[in-house]
């Protein structure tokens, strides 16, 4: 779980409420950019797009699973379902 900040000084915080954008710069693994990068060039989207939808959807799986809900994943045959697990 991440730590808070107990700091009243958020001009160092990137996701500080001061405008419509915030900018990040994050270090990432080299198999974590490959996914990524295949995302993005399978959809034809950025990569500041990429991670929108990213974060849109880990957001949804943690809103529904805190609120007792399962994700499932139902093969296209329907005829076997996986339960996604978040850690």
């Amino acid at each position: 779980m991440p730590s808070k900040s107990t700091s009243t000084d958020t001009t160092t915080d990137p996701l500080a409420p001061t405008g419509e954008v915030s900018r990040l710069s994050v270090n990432i693994n080299a198999d974590t950019a490959a996914k990524l990068r295949w995302y993005k060039d399978n959809k034809h989207i950025s990569i500041t797009e990429t991670v929108r939808r990213a974060v849109a959807l880990l957001y949804l799986v943690e809103q529904e699973t805190e609120g007792g809900n399962e994700i499932l994943i139902r093969s296209k045959d329907g005829k076997s379902v996986r339960q996604l697990w978040m850690v």
